[in-house]
């Protein structure tokens, strides 16, 4: 199965794209202005997001209706097409455009949460979900073990899947927002998503998982995000804004579902964001405040900047964190991955903790001086 046809022109397009997004952008007056706790300095298009999205659906659909039209996820179709496909489809434009009125407009907390909960009922609908977690000390736990009837529909039964289907709103809802809190600083979110789909590609061609259409997909991903790092790389011209950042979460939450259920494989080569997410949040729920959305200047890349290194430095250090772990994940079995990921814990803890002392002491030397 040739990979490198769709990830290259997905690269492509998007690299192509995303100027003439950029230039919408400026013209619209569709900006983000710096704040105190932004690294930019200058006002900056923020739907970049659209463009990135554009090429991946564009490269997806010639690649899967034209190019391969007999490989499919799964059993079922929807309009005439594989029903996870379209699902996908639907879903990524349901966060898009909803994400693009929340970067144009402004959206209320619950309305983007309603819009997250929208899209993955979509996927969920369309045969997405988490049957299954492994477990390293024992037989896999089970998720499919209350099923409540909805509707029937051609012939086709719906059912809410309880243990399912709600692991899978968390997980997805989770990874939608976990990029979306990693991109603070310029092209981090996109190197990383890069970085990770790259690996659920790899994967994805293993003989031990052997699933071609998820690999596509995934190097379509990549390809289309790498495009868009092009502008996007310190100094970035342009910002992927809410819309692209929680396209990207959702699209690396439902690949690690679609390629078997490699949650620990997502959760290694994504476990700098997933964690300093948890430990944001966390703080700010200790100190009183909304963890969703409460401004401050407490996430990984921003203690990196306090630290005195430069943006270039501080996401060339996380791609290296990143790639690092991500190889992990694709060569350990399940016990190794649990351990690999404590491990990660222990050491992000203490890069914090590093961190923390070397701002501390440029603050100290600062004043003395």
């Amino acid at each position: 199965m040739p990979y490198f046809l769709p990830l290259i022109s997905s690269f492509l397009l998007a690299a192509v794209l995303t100027p003439i997004v950029r230039k919408i952008g400026l013209s619209a007056g569709l900006l983000s202005v710096p704040r105190a706790r932004d690294v930019h300095k200058k006002p900056t298009p923020r739907i970049g997001g659209v463009g990135f999205f554009a090429a991946f659906v564009v490269v997806s659909a010639i690649t899967f209706l034209i190019d391969n039209p007999t490989l499919k996820f799964g059993p079922g179709l929807w309009f005439g097409v594989d029903k996870h496909l379209v699902g996908i489809w639907l879903a990524g434009f349901v966060i898009v455009l909803s994400m693009l009125v929340d970067d144009v407009r402004g959206l209320k907390v619950w309305q983007k949460v309603f819009f997250q909960i929208l899209a993955v009922a979509i996927v969920v609908s369309a045969g997405v979900g988490i049957d299954k977690i492994s477990n390293p000390f024992g037989l896999a736990i089970d998720l499919n073990s209350v099923y409540i009837p909805i509707m029937k529909i051609n012939g086709v039964s719906y059912h809410f899947s309880l243990w399912s289907d709600l692991f899978t709103l968390v997980w997805l809802v989770g990874m939608m927002n976990v990029i979306n809190f990693v991109d603070g600083v310029d092209g981090l979110a996109a190197g990383i998503s890069t970085i990770a789909a790259v690996t659920i590609l790899l994967l994805s061609v293993s003989v031990e998982v052997s699933q071609p259409a998820t690999a596509l997909l995934a190097a379509i991903l990549a390809g289309s995000t790498a495009g868009f790092l092009v502008w996007n790389f310190p100094p970035a011209k342009i910002f992927m804004g809410d819309s692209g950042s929680m396209f990207l979460g959702f699209m690396l939450g439902v690949l690690a579902i679609i390629s078997g259920g490699k949650l620990a494989t997502a959760f290694l080569v994504l476990g700098f964001p997933i964690i300093d997410g948890i430990l944001v949040a966390g703080g700010r729920i200790m100190r009183g405040e909304n963890p969703l959305t409460t401004p401050d200047k407490t996430h990984l890349h921003h203690r990196f900047l306090q630290a005195g290194f430069s943006v270039r430095q501080s996401i060339i250090v996380l791609y290296i964190i990143s790639g690092v772990f991500g190889a992990f994940a694709l060569q350990l079995k399940t016990l190794n991955k649990v351990v690999s990921a404590f491990v990660l814990v222990v050491l992000l803890i203490i890069l914090i903790k590093v961190l923390n002392y070397r701002a501390k002491h440029i603050v100290h030397k600062v004043k003395s001086s």
